[in-house]
């Protein structure tokens, strides 16, 4: 890929990753019961770190051991299994919902 291009779409990757971040830090504090609110925030920002560290560990030794190809399954896998416990969270996140009979107070809602 020609340089320009390479630049162009690494400066891109890091815009859509940052709002993404951002994006993800409001929806759980807003989703977030007041009491709770930061401790929730604080793991994400934790749990998003270790993923930012492991990540590419995981990957470089997958390459170091000649096992490249395993790159792709080891992340799809991490995907499939954020899916699977985002999935949960919604589920249980509705049901407390259902079980108080009302919506969730979002913050800045009057």
């Amino acid at each position: 890929m020609p340089l320009a291009l390479t630049f162009t779409v690494v400066f891109l990757t890091g815009v859509f990753l940052n709002s993404a971040q951002t994006m993800i830090y409001a929806t759980v504090s807003i989703r977030s019961r007041p009491e709770n609110r930061a401790t929730a925030v604080g793991w994400t920002s934790g749990m998003g770190r270790f993923g930012a560290v492991f990540g590419p560990w995981l990957g470089g030794q997958l390459l170091a051991a000649n096992q490249g190809d395993w790159g792709f399954t080891a992340f799809a896998l991490a995907g499939l299994s954020s899916m699977v416990l985002i999935g949960i969270a919604a589920l249980r996140g509705s049901k407390q919902t259902a079980d108080r009979g009302s919506e969730p107070e979002l913050i800045g809602a009057h």
